[in-house]
């Protein structure tokens, strides 16, 4: 039996002012940049580690506040007895019951657990920041509640040993790693354990390589002796000054190891000249050998270990293929695991119960754990329409959901003329859900992380009842009316015919033949279909007032795939700048604005 950090609580640390969340085994931190994940990293792996390089910048100063010595910063785990499946036990290991004592184990209710408060505060006598640890004895709700010793309570050696964490940021790299004897490379490739015996007989040949090597060119030999002198100038007469082409002590090797690749029957070469995504690759593996290597010695001393890894961005710099291989491996990696990714491929190899999302909100860091009350067909639908083909708006700033093809593919184009940019420029997502009734999967989703979304949808009558349904079965409010977010189209429309009735008839038309490359593309079409079945009870007749008008919807209802962007394009390209957006599309996107806080582009309004 293990242990499991299963709780956090962070106060005033970096851009976290208040959090408290619930881990498990695996935890995977989404969200989009700057909203605080590598901070709850940094967190967590300095309330293990007791890392000391700490200053004023990890205290959270609020907007117009200014920080004062008085101000401290405070992180809270609780570490339980716990299987490798995440389980909470009664109790803790005989093992782990020797390693924390009762100096640090307390029990509540739920059984037996350690807390350990860890504060950073100012030292007024070394006019610097320090860092203590405290010993919780009630956890309670909040870090206000709890109960903790009074005077600072120091790890023994044995929980210096048997808890470890280890911490790997964006820009790990083996390149570095490899001259680096504290570094996981270096420290387990100095890791050996010898009779002296063998010792001496393989560092006796590694002396006799390197005189042989000196002797044998010239240049090497010539080199010697020239930079010998200075031995005896700024030394003893004794002095010398050698050249070591190979390291002389075993201890020492690391020092001139490197590391090989070879494609097929290419060249080999060394892992430097290879790209930042495979030397930051190896360098994690390099960590998962060492703890390998630990934990092995440690099962034959009869021992455990706990380990965390707190990892920022596994995917960087590798395609997804390579980033699906990774997250296996990591997923295998002996310990607990607190990954921040911003790979929509790792979220959906992940599981949507592992998922932390992240939000900065006023400056301020949030975090929401996913728990799922559903039911398992629930669950299911939400990984497989939502997370496995969408997972990319767990990073959005705000989310706009639509029916299908046709508005998914023009509004890209009337939001990049209503801002000056793109929507991912904004951290937008604009997604379609496939049907009148796929709604609730990604509403449940998106209200449970609190990710501001938006509909805009046609206005016929099934499409509302399949939408408020949707509501019912996500939120308490059943009806769209109450929501300022959803947006239906008038008149019991859908998005071509709001279009036609928006006076866009003759500018849909010219954007069909322009694709098509026929200006009389739309003539043509309707002498060649008047009179044949629209469906096998309808025949098709558009010699009447309103003909011209039904064949232009029914070309655009045939071919949503080909005419939604050419017509899109065109309208927001008129000189009229009130006419670029169509009603509804700019009512959306005004509302849009003020959700995300964006300015529209200043020629909107002009007119020509």
């Amino acid at each position: 039996m293990g242990i499991l950090l299963s709780k956090v609580r962070i106060r005033n640390y970096r851009s976290i002012e208040s959090l408290s969340l619930e881990l498990g085994p695996s935890n995977i931190l989404v969200g989009q940049n700057n909203t605080g994940k590598t901070n709850f990293l940094k967190a967590l792996n300095l309330a293990v580690s007791g890392i000391t390089d700490i200053s004023e910048d990890d205290i959270f100063v609020g907007h117009c506040e200014r920080l004062t010595p008085a101000k401290t910063a405070t992180i809270d785990i609780m570490l339980q007895p716990a299987d490798e499946c995440g389980k909470v036990f009664m109790e803790f290991s005989e093992f782990w019951n020797s390693v924390f004592t009762d100096s640090w184990i307390s029990t509540s209710a739920d059984g037996n657990f350690v807390g350990i408060r860890t504060e950073i505060k100012y030292d007024t006598i070394k006019e610097s920041y320090g860092l203590s640890r405290r010993c919780i004895r009630q956890w309670k709700d909040s870090i206000a509640d709890a109960t903790v010793e009074p005077k600072a309570t120091y790890f023994n050696e044995d929980m210096r040993t048997y808890l470890q964490s280890f911490y790997m940021d964006a820009n790990r790299d083996i390149v570095q790693d490899l001259r680096n004897r504290k570094s996981y490379f270096g420290r387990v490739t100095s890791n050996y354990d010898l009779d002296q015996e063998i010792i001496d007989e393989i560092e006796e040949h590694l002396n006799a390589a390197n005189v042989k090597i000196i002797g044998s060119i010239p240049s090497l030999q010539q080199t010697k002796e020239h930079i010998a002198v200075i031995g005896q100038t700024i030394g003893s007469r004794s002095s010398k000054v050698e050249i070591e082409p190979l390291a002389r002590k075993l201890s020492d090797l690391n020092k001139g190891m490197d590391i090989i690749m070879q494609d097929s029957n290419a060249a080999s070469f060394p892992i430097s000249q290879h790209g930042h995504g495979t030397r930051s690759w190896i360098s994690f593996l390099t960590l998962s050998a060492f703890v390998d290597n630990q934990n092995q010695k440690l099962k034959e001393g009869e021992c455990e270990q706990f380990i965390l890894l707190t990892m920022e961005e596994p995917e960087a710099h590798l395609h997804p293929q390579a980033q699906r291989r990774l997250f296996e491996q990591i997923s295998s990696f002996q310990g607990q695991k607190v990954i921040s990714t911003h790979s929509p491929s790792i979220v959906a190899q992940s599981t949507l119960t592992h998922t932390i999302y992240f939000s900065k909100r006023e400056g301020k860091t949030m975090a929401i754990r996913y728990k799922s009350d559903d039911s398992q067909r629930d669950a299911g639908s939400l990984f497989r329409q939502v997370i496995n083909t969408r997972a990319d708006l767990l990073f959005a700033s705000a989310v706009i959901l639509c029916e299908g093809i046709t508005e998914e593919s023009a509004l890209p184009i009337y939001f990049t003329k209503y801002f000056g940019c793109a929507p991912y420029s904004l951290g937008v997502s604009i997604i379609k859900v496939d049907g009148k009734y796929n709604y609730k999967p990604f509403l449940s989703l998106l209200a449970h992380f609190d990710i501001p979304w938006f509909i805009l949808s046609d206005g016929e009558t099934e499409t509302i009842n399949a939408v408020n349904s949707a509501l019912k079965q996500v939120f308490t409010k059943d009806d769209h009316t109450t929501y300022d977010n959803i947006f239906f189209i008038d008149n019991g429309d859908d998005y071509e015919k709001h279009l036609i009735r928006s006076g866009y008839s003759e500018i849909m038309i010219k954007a069909i033949c322009e694709y098509e490359g026929n200006d009389n593309f739309f003539d043509n079409y309707i002498s060649s279909m008047d009179g044949q079945n629209r469906n096998k009870n309808v025949v098709r007749n558009y010699n009447h007032p309103e003909g011209r008008t039904e064949a232009l919807i029914d070309v655009c209802h045939e071919h949503k795939t080909d005419y939604a962007i050419p017509i899109a394009r065109r309208i927001s390209e008129q000189e009229n700048g009130e006419k670029r957006f169509p009603p509804i599309i700019k009512t959306l996107l005004s509302a849009l604005a003020n959700e995300i806080g964006a300015e529209k582009a200043s020629f909107i309004e002009d007119k020509k």
